[in-house]
């Protein structure tokens, strides 16, 4: 009886962490560069599950505790014409600095000046060039070229910094298009990353096949919620019985 309200709970709680996170992509589904959230669920097998001093043979199965993980699979390129828009072809990010002096990266390519020239993020973070130092332009016409280098009025002024991962799985994500990841983990961008100027990159969300996870999932904790109301009615009717005297 334990066992089954452990196993039928636990499976709910995963379901609902799993539709949170699917909630989540859901509504970033239009953000420019945003990396979905995914869960991963391992199964448990154990053959001692029978009664204690009773060899049981027969190997049950359980999910595990969910562990998530953030997808950097690329989303599809959109042409804007917008000055500062930038995308990445390849599997690389740009480097921008945060607040207490580290870096992080992003596919979010979405940038603005401000008053003083500063390149930086939407949410004010400043745009690293190659050499890890802040991005400031003159006033002028500002082009790109596929290798990250920007030109104001013709004349070259800063390359944008590129960095790959060297294991993805080591990646933390913060304010939602931003990652984090030690710096041993961090490579520079080879020959086969390219940049797109007037342009950006789509979250990389699929809305269609997101919705249908939803809608599977939901049934799926739906289902453990039965299970587990089951459990506790039989727990229930167990208790009232126990010790009753039959007259």
């Amino acid at each position: 009886m334990q066992l089954g309200f452990f196993i039928s709970g636990g499976a709910g709680q995963m379901m609902q962490n799993r539709l949170d996170s699917i909630s989540n992509n859901l509504a970033n589904a239009s953000t420019v560069g945003y990396m979905e959230d995914r869960t991963a669920f391992s199964s448990m097998f154990s053959s001692k599950m029978g009664r204690e001093g009773i060899p049981d043979n027969t190997s049950a199965a359980h999910l595990s505790m969910n562990t998530q993980y953030t997808s950097i699979e690329p989303g599809s390129i959109r042409s804007t014409g917008g000055e500062f828009d930038f995308a990445i072809h390849g599997k690389a990010f740009f480097r921008v600095q945060m607040q207490n002096g580290t870096e992080a990266l992003t596919r979010a390519g979405n940038f603005q000046i401000d008053a003083e020239g500063n390149l930086k993020t939407q949410n004010g973070h400043p745009v690293l060039d190659n050499n890890g130092s802040a991005i400031q332009l003159p006033r002028g016409e500002v082009s790109a070229t596929k290798n990250g280098t920007i030109f104001v009025n013709g004349d070259p002024v800063t390359e944008l910094g590129l960095s790959m991962l060297v294991d993805p799985r080591k990646i933390q994500k913060s304010e939602g298009v931003l990652i984090h990841t030690p710096k041993e983990n961090v490579a520079p961008a080879d020959n086969s990353v390219s940049v797109h100027h007037h342009s950006l990159e789509e979250s990389n969300v699929n809305s269609v096949l997101t919705m249908t996870e939803m809608i599977a999932t939901t049934r799926e904790y739906e289902s453990m919620m039965k299970t587990l109301e089951n459990y506790n009615q039989q727990a229930s009717l167990l208790n009232d019985r126990v010790g009753l005297v039959q007259g």
